[in-house]
């Protein structure tokens, strides 16, 4: 049985935002003792997500849609 996985593109400020409301969680954990193992892993995919520049040119965009 496969895993879902779900992909969701943001800009850079969106990004931000995730980011650092991830971590408010975390740290909200970690003061109330709890378990932040799960949230850190979350937070670390986020952080090294890879980026996709947006094409200038038409020509290399219909490739890309091949």
């Amino acid at each position: 049985m496969s895993e879902e996985k779900r992909v969701v593109e943001l800009d850079q400020y969106e990004h931000r935002a995730i980011v650092n409301i991830i971590n408010d969680m975390r740290t909200k954990m970690i003061q109330e003792q709890k378990d932040d193992e799960f949230i850190t892993e979350i937070l670390q995919k986020v952080i090294d997500a890879p980026t996709k520049k947006k094409s200038l040119f038409k020509k290399d965009k219909d490739r890309d849609e091949r």
